[in-house]
């Protein structure tokens, strides 16, 4: 079959057509709205059984796994476009800081660690197995799709799948999890809004909005006699994708052993992009909403075409490898939301490390969700202090996505230096936060008090 444009269309046009009937089952069915899982992960779900991989009765194209690692081109070059920090209330930043950009760390050194030490004396995995862990759960399928297409062009080719698998079960498991550490929060009386879970709204469990709670989402910065609003800010997201993907050709042809990610090189260019913008006072015509919106879709198909791609005979290969990761990463993770977590707050800290617990185990939507769960009107300031984290910590955490998967393809000594080098830049974070008082290790303010009143069981 001959790849075209019509080709294209098809394949997307399917895709469109199991996010709807995946909004449709999440809407309907009361057990997807109990898992609360994402109407393009059921979609996903759906084309992996159905498509190419499955039973093959959809007709995708055989380019169905290459969409993801295009997508999350345009997701990164994205991030930096119309994206203003937010200078309020900054004090409580750098415990957040701490705990969100820590727990990432952690899941890429100790998830090599976990392999190069114990998985590899009994089983022969590739050297980067470990980074399976923290580029599913920390990256989700975004960052799955970017260093699983990096792994790939170094010769690797199953990490996508591996990586996407991992994104999925980091999703469904950081939920269920969320919800069973919800529940154990408000018995020991740590919460602060809620003494009781209580019943989510019913659009966020149906996904649907009644009329009278719709709200406008996007503000219209250009005339449209002129130009769509909505092809502006597609257009300002795909110069710097296209400049980032020529950009990469261009230094793989000079020097053929460095590859440099497309992603990692659009979202620099996203970066050159919003500085052109606010050096020339054009930045007031951008909608970050719109932007937002733009990239949100992307997500949800990269997720569909990443999920419905997956090779299930490579995943059960490495079954009994990655059931012991995956369990190691959700037990690590706890183990951060007690120690760290519950001592980078100094109030709010279970509200506040939800949301850390819902980005460090699948997206930060997860995190939102869990967030709005024990702190419904979202006063304990969790979303936006991990969005200002999120932006801070960017060079660390792409850094992560970039080079490990580089070192990891030498070999021999390199995976070593590799691994220990991830957690020496741990340790270094937390002598560092602990000096500045972000992480008061054993003290905890609010929960003191709470003691004293004797309102924790």
């Amino acid at each position: 079959m001959n790849y075209n444009a019509w080709t294209l269309f098809v394949d997307f046009s399917l895709m469109a057509g199991l996010l709807l009937l995946g909004q449709f089952l999440r809407a309907k069915v009361k057990l997807f709205q109990k898992l609360l899982l994402p109407a393009s992960l059921i979609a996903g779900f759906i084309g992996l059984v159905l498509g190419p991989n499955g039973y093959k009765i959809l007709p995708f194209s055989s380019s169905l796994g290459t969409y993801a690692s295009i997508l999350i081109v345009l997701i990164f070059a994205a991030m930096p476009i119309g994206d203003v920090i937010n200078k309020e209330k900054l004090e409580n930043v750098g415990g957040m800081f701490t705990n969100i950009t820590g727990i990432a760390v952690l899941q890429y050194g100790l998830g090599m660690i976990i392999a190069l030490y114990i998985l590899d004396l009994f089983w022969d995995l590739p050297s980067g197995f470990g980074l399976i862990l923290a580029t599913g759960f920390y990256g989700g399928h975004g960052t799955a799709a970017a260093v699983g297409s990096s792994y790939a062009a170094l010769g690797w080719a199953e990490a996508t799948d591996l990586m996407m698998f991992s994104a999925t079960v980091g999703i469904v498991g950081g939920i269920l999890l969320g919800m069973v550490i919800i529940n154990w929060a408000t018995r020991k009386g740590y919460t602060t809004y809620v003494t009781n879970p209580k019943e989510l709204p019913n659009e966020l469990r149906t996904g649907m909005i009644p009329f009278e709670k719709q709200k406008l989402g996007n503000r219209i910065t250009v005339s449209n006699i002129s130009i769509d609003p909505l092809a502006f800010h597609t257009a300002i997201i795909l110069v710097p994708s296209v400049l980032g993907y020529y950009l990469s050709g261009y230094i793989k042809g000079l020097v053929p052993w460095l590859n440099i990610p497309e992603f990692c090189l659009s979202l620099v260019f996203g970066f050159i992009v919003q500085a052109v913008l606010n050096r020339t006072n054009t930045n007031q015509y951008i909608d970050r909403a719109t932007i937002s919106r733009i990239s949100g879709t992307c997500t949800d198909f990269l997720v569909i075409a990443g999920v419905a791609s997956v090779k299930i005979s490579v995943i059960l290969n490495y079954m009994v490898p990655l059931i012991i990761l995956f369990a190691s990463g959700f037990a690590m993770t706890w183990i951060w939301f007690l120690i760290v977590g519950k001592y980078t707050s100094k109030k709010d800290w279970v509200e506040r490390n939800m949301m850390v617990w819902g980005h460090a185990t699948g997206v930060v939507a997860t995190g939102v969700l869990l967030q709005r769960v024990v702190d419904p009107e979202l006063k304990s300031r969790g979303i936006e202090d991990s969005g200002i984290s999120d932006i801070i910590n960017r060079p660390i955490i792409i850094g992560l996505q970039v080079i490990p998967p580089i070192l990891l393809t030498m070999g021999g000594v390199w995976t070593h230096i590799t691994t220990w080098g991830i957690m020496a830049i741990l340790v270094v974070m937390m002598f560092i936060a602990w000096k500045l008082k972000w992480w008061t290790f054993g003290k905890n303010p609010q929960i003191e008090a709470m003691q004293k009143a004797g309102n924790i069981k």
